[in-house]
């Protein structure tokens, strides 16, 4: 045991000194580029010569928000999984995932422009605009036929009350002399009768019930998609949902993360089970959030086109690309001169198969999402793909996502060797994010031609000339504002949880 690391003798931990001049070199990148951004965003706003390039700017800026996202999301992720199953390997990296998640409240904060209504909101959620135009002429075609249907139910009314008046006489006549099976026919056939007549009579025969009769019906002609999601897919619940997603997602982060200092100042044991029991509790409700977020921001592009992998799919590559940025930004500290003493080749051989395990993850979820479209071959499932298969799209699923997502990660990450070299592992885990990039770009973005210009009348087109150029604004303004959040937290305190009782294990982790 003599070469053993001794936890004592790190338990004032390690600090980071805040990222200096580099942390508000990329604040000021991160709001100089937002400013430009929105500036050009309110330039073309109002014009019809550049209408489609303004409202395209919408999914540009969702693109970077969604990115970074899935990054911050991932560090929730991981910061969860290691409380949850008592991992002890990876107690030296835990306040890195810790740090990373917390940047999530402010990317909520980053994500305001594209709610608020008639702006970005609807340029890219067309279920809002269509929902609003079907329930106008619902509405419309109710107030018209209130009249004529109040009429219509009157006289269904009075005739069921006829009906079953002639119905009684009869069956009072039928009863003189029938046989005791005769006679329950006849009176059951008279209650069922009277039955019929007071459900008739019961109906709300009031200007609000009948208008809404009315106008649901009306809606469900209109647009049967939004009327049998008329539940999920309305404003009150969606921006409830957004509010109760946020509020989750920080709650889950603050707490522990909380917790977890905590621990560094008192070295009580407590707040270790705390955080344990806790994350057990909490996985649930991460992986319900980062669903519902997902299908109200991506799935809902085009609310007739659903998946029930979509979730699942968006979680693999938010988990496998928040550690390839956790492995980039500890070889990062390491080559500061931070975390030398305590991060050793054996966690990044750790790191490295989580990121070869998630690669494989993320593949599988990818393919068996398309393989079960494909075998099933349904027209509202199978149009995701037929617009990712036209034009450029189809070039880029290929090349980016198929080889360059899964076959070259996945060969280079076989190797024992590479996950031991900290040049080579970041390598890789650059390429990694690089296709991340384009994974969300195929989501997000092949939306955009085909939503803004089936209407114009000139052809469908599916890249939007210039577009390219605000894509790659919006994500350097977001990158910006993103890395300084995360310098800034990881200044917070120290660099890895120093009192933790399992540091021992983790500083010697053999595998």
């Amino acid at each position: 045991m003599a070469g053993l690391k001794n936890a004592d003798d790190y338990a004032k931990g390690e600090k980071f000194d805040g990222g200096g001049l580099l942390k508000w070199v990329l604040l000021m990148a991160g709001l100089g580029a937002a400013v430009l951004f929105f500036v050009i965003y309110l330039a073309t706003g109002g014009k019809e010569s550049s209408e489609v390039f303004h409202k395209g700017m919408a999914y540009s800026w969702l693109f970077a928000v969604v990115y970074f996202m899935t990054l911050a999301v991932g560090g929730i992720f991981w910061t969860l999984l290691h409380n949850a199953t008592n991992s002890g390997w990876g107690i030296v990296v835990r306040r890195l995932m810790e740090n990373l998640g917390s940047v999530v409240p402010f990317l909520f904060v980053l994500a305001l422009p594209l709610i608020f209504p008639g702006t970005m909101r609807n340029a890219l959620w067309e279920w809002f605009d269509a929902r609003k135009d079907a329930l106008h002429h619902a509405e419309e075609a109710a107030n018209h036929e209130l009249e004529e249907h109040r009429h219509h139910l009157q006289e269904n009314i009075e005739s069921a009350e006829k009906r079953f008046a002639a119905i009684e006489a009869d069956t009072q006549r039928d009863l003189n002399g029938a046989t005791p099976g005769e006679t329950a026919f006849l009176n059951r056939r008279l209650e069922d009768e009277r039955a019929k007549v007071e459900k008739l009579k019961a109906t709300d025969l009031s200007d609000g019930a009948l208008f809404g009769e009315l106008r649901d019906k009306e809606f469900k002609h209109t647009n049967t998609n939004l009327f049998k999601k008329r539940g999920y897919m309305n404003p009150g619940a969606w921006y409830f949902r957004f509010v109760m997603i946020s509020l989750a997602l920080t709650g889950v982060i603050f707490t522990l993360r909380t917790w977890s200092l905590k621990s560094d100042a008192s070295g009580d044991p407590k707040y270790f089970r705390w955080m344990r029991r806790a994350a057990c509790g909490f996985l649930p409700v991460f992986a319900a959030s980062w669903t519902f977020l997902v299908f109200d921001w991506l799935m809902a592009l085009d609310y007739t086109w659903f998946s029930t992998m979509w979730g699942v799919y968006l979680f693999a590559g938010a988990a496998l690309n928040s550690m390839a940025f956790l492995i980039i930004l500890l070889t990062l500290l390491r080559r500061a001169g931070y975390l030398k003493e305590v991060i050793t080749m054996e966690h990044y051989h750790l790191m490295g198969k989580l990121l070869l395990a998630f690669t494989v993850f993320w593949a599988y979820i990818a393919f068996s999402q398309f393989f079960l479209i494909w075998y099933a071959n349904i027209t509202e499932e199978t149009k995701f793909y037929l617009t990712r298969n036209t034009a450029y799209w189809n070039t880029h699923a290929i090349l980016f996502l198929v080889i360059g997502h899964f076959f070259l990660p996945f060969g280079a990450l076989l190797m024992q060797g590479f996950k031991k070299k900290p040049t080579i592992l970041c390598g890789v885990a650059v390429w990694t994010l690089f296709m991340h990039f384009c994974d969300i770009y195929w989501i997000i973005i092949p939306e955009r031609g085909p939503s803004l210009t089936r209407h114009l009348g000139d052809g469908i087109q599916y890249i939007v000339p210039g577009n390219f150029w605000t894509d790659l604004l919006a994500w350097v303004a977001v990158a910006g504002i993103f890395g300084f959040f995360v310098l800034r937290a990881l200044g917070n305190a120290s660099l890895f949880p120093c009192r933790d009782p399992r540091l021992d294990e983790s500083l010697n982790v053999l595998n």
